[in-house]
């Protein structure tokens, strides 16, 4: 019976010291995380209800990330559709003063009209065919089509080209006021997509993107309930304006009107147009600056919550690094000292004892 007792004594005591070393490991790796992350290790068991709010606090920060990083990418589409746009006014106000100071038939700037119009044509459409993240930003929301046809690239949907529209429906060009008035009208219908013949339609051949009758916007969700329309597509009237004003001058020679009232008449019906389109698109631009501005700001106010928020978790969730540092310190003296005695009782044997 006392060789059981005594066997048992010491099972037990062999079992208590493993437990005993266990736990000291065990503490030993949560203050060295501790110290380590400079937070708790055992959220959950150390701040009992409290960490509810924690990992509510979390939620909300990761859900600001979120938005951020989306709204950073929103804004720099804004800012590259801002630059495009300016680009394209800066070539319509640039061919402005060309065609002003053309306003007389038959002299030498008057002849250069045409060849400027098409390089104008050919810089718009190159600006308008933009692409920012894998997306054409001016097409709407089917933004995995290019927008623009070039001047005499075939439409894939009509067969023909814009240069073929607006060729067959100006033909030689006015010969008199009645003249520019019946050709300005045709040359309305194809923009304003009412021409009788099919293909003769902006929509149609100029432009490949998401349609006007739709209704449908690009927008984005840069907040909880706040979503903002963004999408300024290359059919909206800045851009049909402007490229039917240039339309009308890349078709012809205008210098080959010989009637000084008729000359004056058509060009003035071109210059116009591309003056509104470029005011137009001026417009846009400044509505689209507006929503940069309350994205830039939506990303500032998301960065400074989730600021704010940090703190209130450093409180949570952070330890004293002191403390943290002090009791790993006392540990693994412990542990040592458990170490120590497990291998002192381990060398107590009758042999080592007799010798």
């Amino acid at each position: 019976m006392a060789d059981l007792l005594s066997n048992i004594s010491t099972l037990q005591s062999s079992l208590a010291r493993r437990r005993e070393v266990a736990r000291l490991t065990i503490g030993m790796s949560k203050a060295e995380k501790e110290v380590t992350t400079g937070l708790r290790a055992d959220l959950f068991r150390d701040l009992g209800q409290r960490a509810a709010e924690s990992v509510r606090l979390r939620n909300i920060v990761a859900r600001n990330e979120g938005y951020i990083a989306s709204n950073k990418l929103l804004n720099g589409r804004m800012e590259i559709t801002s630059i495009a746009m300016s680009e394209m006014r800066q070539v319509a106000d640039d061919f402005l003063a060309l065609a002003v100071s053309g306003a007389n038939p038959g002299d030498a700037i008057s002849s250069e009209l045409q060849a400027n119009a098409r390089y104008a044509i050919e810089r718009i459409v190159t600006q308008a065919n933009t692409v920012y993240q894998g997306s054409h930003i001016f097409a709407g929301i089917d933004q995995d089509r290019k927008p623009m046809q070039g001047w005499t690239q075939t439409s894939a949907a009509t067969g023909l080209s814009p240069e073929d529209v607006m060729t067959s429906v100006i033909g030689a060009g006015p010969a008199s006021l009645a003249d520019v008035a019946t050709i300005t009208a045709e040359v309305n219908a194809v923009f304003d997509g009412t021409h009788a013949t099919a293909g003769y339609t902006y929509e149609g051949t100029f432009y490949n993107g998401t349609a006007a009758a739709t209704g449908q916007r690009v927008e984005a969700r840069i907040g909880e309930g706040v979503t903002v329309s963004h999408g300024i597509q290359a059919n909206d009237d800045g851009f049909t304006e402007l490229m039917k004003g240039l339309s009308m001058l890349a078709s012809i020679d205008v210098s080959k009107i010989t009637d000084e009232a008729t000359y004056g008449a058509y060009l003035d019906a071109a210059v116009q147009s591309i003056s509104m389109g470029s005011q137009k698109l001026l417009g846009a631009e400044a509505s689209l600056g507006s929503t940069q501005a309350l994205v830039e700001e939506t990303i500032e106010r998301h960065e400074k919550v989730n600021d704010v928020y940090a703190i209130r978790m450093v409180d949570l969730e952070g330890v004293d690094a002191y403390e943290a540092a002090t009791r790993l310190s006392m540990l693994q003296t412990q542990l040592e000292a458990s170490y120590a005695v497990t291998a002192r009782l381990s060398s107590l044997t009758f042999l080592n004892f007799l010798r």
